[in-house]
């Protein structure tokens, strides 16, 4: 089923594409990739990176309640997708988003505590670990909150070499490396 929504969410964003909105440009630019912001009412995904297309699809309804900077957030984090350093690494995206946020002024603490707020929302799955192991990437990704030293931004992005013939990462690898 989560596989159907997304697809959904793929083709809705292929055909509004063309017709985007110029509040998705509020947000600020994506290098290499373009943006729009669609109106998806039965969809629950905030924001949403289609690597093929080079296209990240904001969500207007779902997001029309969130704080701006809560906003960014997600499109920072979408965004840090379109780096194939990053590439479909979550923990490497809420890094790199939590770090532009904190370095361009537009997160702050509270703001922080939103973010994690509106990933509370989601499950855990393969590529999405827990939100409180999100929350401490994000706090500490962002150096707001004292939780060690703010990592330069190609060192926050910087995923692990893969190696195209090895299992892919899993949750556990995610963890473990957190902890480290």
């Amino acid at each position: 089923m989560h596989i159907l929504a997304k697809t959904t969410f793929a083709l809705a964003a292929c055909a509004l594409a063309a017709s985007g909105s110029a509040a998705a440009d509020e947000l600020g630019p994506c290098p290499g990739a373009d943006q729009v912001e669609t109106e998806l009412k039965n969809s629950s995904s905030s924001g949403y990176y289609i690597p093929g297309l080079k296209l990240i699809v904001m969500n207007k309804t779902v997001l029309e309640g969130y704080a701006p900077a809560v906003r960014k957030f997600i499109f920072a984090h979408e965004c840090a997708h379109s780096d194939p350093v990053v590439a479909e690494d979550e923990m490497a995206a809420d890094c790199a988003a939590s770090h532009k946020g904190a370095s361009e002024g537009w997160l702050d603490r509270p703001n922080v505590i939103k973010v994690c707020a509106h990933l509370s929302r989601f499950p855990v799955d393969a590529t999405h670990p827990p939100v409180g192991v999100r929350c401490a990437n994000i706090r500490r990704c962002s150096g707001l909150f004292g939780d060690g030293p703010q990592p330069q931004l190609q060192d926050a992005q910087r995923a692990p070499e893969r190696n195209p013939d090895a299992t892919p990462l899993t949750t556990p690898t995610v963890l473990a490396r957190q902890l480290d």
